[in-house]
């Protein structure tokens, strides 16, 4: 059973290595001539539908698979583990670099909170104050806790003819900075990267000796 989930796992990932160009021929006949409508026009589409079902798996084998990995982070990155010091050279990279992605996905879920509304109006006199600028942060389980953003709605608006004083019509420009419906998704991916990294520390040193 081993032997023949190993067989198509690199079945699948020859298919992914050879087999991008289909999906760029499928996209490039989409945007030229339409929907596929001919039997050779269908196959394609269905081949390049089957790359993209395989794509989770070539992350997921780099994941599992030491020698593929090592392999790949020699090759993108010019990495390898060959003895202490190039370890601990990669060790340091990788911890720094998940600093910098958590740093910048924190940063985005703040982002997702927090709104800027702008009411402005050309009309007013000289002297008198031609708009107001809010910033706030809220949070909204309707909005935030939705990935989808059906509930939503639109986040931004231009709206001609409001007043800021009487008599005199204004433009008002406001919505989050971030759309709310990345606050899961923000937040599911930093829960997995601290969870993934935690995982794989305490595997590695559950094989050191002490």
């Amino acid at each position: 059973m081993k032997k023949i989930a190993l067989k198509g796992r690199n079945l699948v990932m020859l298919y992914l290595k050879w087999g991008w160009p289909l999906l760029c021929a499928d996209a490039a006949f989409e945007i030229w001539a339409g929907a596929p409508t001919s039997l050779w026009r269908t196959m394609l589409n269905d081949a390049a539908f089957a790359w993209v079902l395989c794509a989770p798996a070539a992350p997921l084998t780099l994941l599992l698979d030491r020698s593929r990995r090592e392999r790949a982070m020699s090759r993108l990155c010019g990495l390898r583990e060959g003895d202490e010091r190039e370890r601990l050279v990669t060790a340091e990279a990788a911890r720094s670099t998940l600093l910098l992605a958590l740093s910048a996905e924190v940063i985005m879920l703040v982002l997702t909170m927090v709104s800027v509304n702008l009411v402005w109006n050309p009309a007013a006199p000289k002297g008198a104050k031609h708009g107001l600028l809010q910033v706030g942060m809220s949070f909204s389980s309707a909005r935030h806790l939705d990935p989808f953003g059906a509930a939503a709605g639109p986040q931004s608006m231009l709206k001609v003819g409001d007043t800021l004083e009487a008599g005199r019509s204004a433009m008002e420009f406001g919505g989050y900075v971030l759309s709310p419906s990345a606050f899961p998704i923000l937040a599911l991916l930093i829960l997995v990267q601290l969870a993934a990294f935690k995982g794989f520390a305490l595997r590695q040193y559950e094989g050191i000796d002490v």
